[in-house]
């Protein structure tokens, strides 16, 4: 046991392999994204299960709905990752700190959820309580 050593890294990072590091990690952030948007999908095909059974239609039951459910989760996650790299590496050639970047595409990509949760919940209170009324 070796006293009085501090910790040192087999790989120490010198500046130059910053914009990699960073850059690694926005990519396991976007292939997390992805799994996310997975399972998005997954459950926005059964938010049209009972699509054709109320009236009026829910905006989700549309074509444009359908599309909208569909495609920005997709959407938000290239926002994402095009503006945490774009923003990161900018900021990086500033000489500033790239990280908090990470938060500005997470944020994007939460908001593209958002807004496809928006779109499945839009109409659905409204349809269980004339059901419920039957």
């Amino acid at each position: 046991m070796s006293t009085g050593t501090p910790y040192t890294s087999a790989l120490p990072c010198t500046p130059d392999q910053w914009p990699l590091l960073y850059l690694c990690t926005v990519t396991v952030l976007a292939g997390f994204g992805l799994l996310v948007n997975l399972g998005v999908l997954y459950l926005s095909v059964f938010a049209t299960d009972d699509c054709g059974s109320t009236t009026p239609t829910p905006f989700r039951c549309t074509t444009a709905g359908t599309l909208t459910m569909y495609a920005l989760p997709w959407m938000g996650l290239i926002v994402a990752a095009v503006a945490a790299v774009g923003l990161g590496l900018d900021a990086f050639g500033r000489g500033g700190s790239p990280w908090r970047f990470l938060l500005v595409g997470a944020g994007a990509h939460l908001a593209s959820i958002g807004a496809v949760v928006t779109v499945v919940m839009w109409g659905r209170r409204k349809q269980q309580t004339t059901t419920g009324r039957a």
